[in-house]
């Protein structure tokens, strides 16, 4: 005989995805983390001054402010992005308890996790792909000025 498993209230569903997010956004900063600190350990280490040497870490130098200055906007960008969804779904959240009948708060309430759901989803393929951009250009800046 199976036991029916008890409906979960609107505050433990919310609940969980906010752990979900919490759990998703700490997994991109490991992830983060660990391909910044493999990108670090690629460095060519610093020389002794040679003319030759002195220009392509001026090369490098150049090229690596012009990536982290795009980067930085696009991060701006996203961020900005991700703001603005937040407030989408605050305002759609305060929504839900405008609802008349427990019919009409059911379903505000499914819109509602179905569209914070596909936030985290876009915000969390957004972040990938950030990063797989990022590791892009600092690779090709790094094959650039190699040895």
């Amino acid at each position: 005989m199976s036991e029916a498993k008890p409906k979960a209230t609107g505050s433990e569903v919310l609940e969980e995805v906010f752990q979900n997010v919490r759990k998703a956004a700490e997994t991109s900063l490991k992830l983060q983390q660990e391909i910044l600190a493999q990108f670090s350990s690629l460095w060519p280490a610093v020389p002794t001054p040679q003319s030759a040497v002195v220009s392509r870490m001026q090369q490098l130098r150049s090229k690596w402010i012009e990536t982290v200055s795009g980067l930085a906007r696009k991060h701006r960008e996203v961020i900005d992005r991700q703001y603005d969804a937040a407030l989408e779904s605050l305002d759609a959240a305060l929504a839900v308890s405008d609802a008349g009948t427990p019919e009409e708060l059911r379903r505000r309430s499914e819109q509602f996790c179905r569209k914070t759901l596909d936030c985290v989803r876009e915000v969390a393929e957004t972040q990938v792909q950030e990063l797989q951009n990022a590791v892009s250009k600092w690779t090709d800046l790094v094959a650039k000025v190699g040895p």
